[in-house]
C-alpha cells in the first residue's frame, strides 16, 4: 500500500475540550498520534509570546544566520538550552531531519570532501534522519543489534585504535518506546575514546530533572546532544548541545546551519516561552507517564504485544499490514484516529499501530479505549 497524505483539520484546538481531537472528513476523531506530549502546542503563554514576537520583528527573518538572519534573541535562547541541558554550547537548527543529516557529516569531517577515516557504530533502530547522515559521510558504518551493548562492544573490539570512533543512539526510540542506557553507553565511549552522539528527540522535556532529557551534564567530554522543539515543546525546529570545540566546528563546516534561513521569530519566541514553562510541568510528566503505563499494562492482559516500551510512546506490535489497517478502520468508526506504521519505517514484520500519549488525555479516553481493543480479535 502507498502513502498518501491524509487532509486534517482542527476546530477551536486551543479551547482545552478540544486538546486532544483532529477532524477528518468532516468527523471528529480522538488522537493517538501526536507527539505534542506536554500538550504546549496550544498553551496559551506560548501562543501570546509567539504573536508579540510576529508583531515585533515580523513574520520571517529572510535570511541565513550567517547573513543578516541571526537574531540577537537567539543567542539567549542558545543559552537557556545550555543551561537546560547542562551543555556548554548549543544551537537552533531549523529541523531535526536537516540537522541530524547535515550534523553527522559535519562531526566526520567528510562534508567539505574530507576524507578523514572514521568508523560510525550506530543502533539499528536509529531514526531515519540518522542513517540518512551516516550515509552522507560515505564513512563504513557498522549497525549494532538495537539496545545490545555487548554487540556494541565486540563491534568496537575489531576496530583499530588507530580509527577514529563515533557511536550514535536515540535514547528514547520513536517506535518502540523503549529506552537507552545512557550510561553504559558514556562508559563504552570512554573506553574506546569515541564521540557519543545522541539524540533526545522524544525524551526531552518528558525525561530527566524537570524535563531536561536523559544525558544532562558534562560527564563525558566528547559528547553531543541533539533534539527537537516539534515534540514536547509544541513548537518547531531542533537543536545541538555540546562543548565549545565542536560548536566552533560546526559553525563553520555544518551545510544545514550555513545555508538556510533562520526560523522564523514567532518560532523563536514558542522555543523561549517553553523553555521558561517546561521546568515547571512535573505533574503534568507524572501524569503522562503513570496513564502510559496504565495504559500499557491493560493492553498486555489482552496480549497485546507492545515489546519494551517504558514510555509515552506505545507500540500495538500486530506484525501484519493488513490487520493493522483493519484495526485503524473499525477505531475511526469509534471515534479514535491512529496510525498504522509499516516496512520501510520499521522492519518488516513488526508492523504495528504506534501509540502517542500527551499530558492533557483523561484516563476515561484510555479506558474507552481499552475496553474497545479487549473486544477486538486479531
Amino acid at each position: 500500500m502507498k502513502r498518501r497524505l491524509e487532509n486534517i483539520s482542527y476546530k477551536n484546538r486551543t479551547l482545552k475540550k478540544n486538546f486532544d481531537t483532529i477532524i477528518i472528513s468532516g468527523k471528529k476523531l480522538f488522537n493517538f498520534s501526536s507527539n505534542d506530549y506536554l500538550s504546549l502546542s496550544k498553551n496559551k503563554r506560548i501562543i501570546n509570546e509567539s504573536k508579540k514576537w510576529l508583531e515585533t520583528y515580523g513574520s520571517s527573518l529572510s535570511s541565513s544566520r550567517f547573513v543578516s538572519g541571526n537574531l540577537d534573541k537567539i543567542s539567549l535562547i542558545e543559552s537557556m538550552i545550555s543551561k537546560f541541558t547542562g551543555k556548554e554550547k548549543s544551537l537552533i537548527f531549523s529541523g531535526g531531519f536537516l540537522m541530524n543529516s547535515t550534523l553527522i557529516p559535519t562531526l566526520t569531517d567528510n562534508n567539505l570532501g574530507q576524507r578523514n577515516r572514521v568508523e560510525i557504530f550506530s543502533d539499528k533502530l536509529n531514526h531515519a534522519s540518522i542513517n540518512y547522515g551516516c550515509y552522507l559521510t560515505r564513512q563504513k558504518v557498522s549497525r549494532y543489534n538495537h539496545l545490545d551493548l555487548n554487540h556494541l562492544d565486540f563491534l568496537l573490539k575489531k576496530t583499530s585504535r588507530k580509527t577514529p570512533k563515533f557511536i550514535i543512539s536515540e535514547t528514547l526510540f520513536s517506535m518502540d518506546g523503549d529506552i537507552a542506557n545512557v550510561d553504559d553507553l558514556r562508559i563504552i565511549a570512554k573506553k574506546y575514546n569515541a564521540i557519543l552522539y545522541l539524540d533526545e528527540a522524544h525524551s526531552f522535556g518528558v525525561f530527566g530533572k524537570d524535563g531536561s532529557g536523559f544525558a544532562f551534564g558534562k560527564k563525558y567530554e566528547k559528547e553531543i546532544v541533539v533534539g527537537t522543539f516539534g515534540k514536547s515543546f509544541g513548537s518547531f525546529g531542533s537543536f545541538v548541545s555540546t562543548s565549545d570545540e565542536y560548536i566552533k566546528k560546526i559553525i563553520n563546516s555544518c551545510s544545514g546551519l550555513i545555508y538556510t534561513t533562520a526560523l522564523p521569530p514567532s518560532v523563536y519566541a514558542s522555543i523561549y516561552a517553553a523553555l521558561k514553562i517546561i521546568p515547571k510541568l512535573n505533574k503534568e510528566r507524572k501524569n503522562l507517564l503513570e496513564n502510559s503505563k496504565f495504559l500499557r499494562n491493560k493492553l498486555n492482559t489482552f496480549n497485546i504485544d507492545t515489546g519494551n516500551t517504558q514510555s509515552q510512546i506505545i507500540p500495538m506490535i500486530i506484525r501484519d499490514e493488513k490487520k493493522c489497517l483493519k484495526l485503524k478502520k473499525k477505531f475511526e468508526n469509534a471515534g479514535f484516529f491512529l496510525k498504522v506504521v509499516k516496512s520501510p519505517t520499521v522492519l518488516m514484520g513488526t508492523e504495528r499501530i504506534r501509540l502517542s500519549l500527551t499530558s492533557s488525555m483523561k484516563k476515561s479516553s484510555l479506558i474507552e479505549f481499552s475496553e474497545l481493543m479487549k473486544n477486538y480479535s486479531l
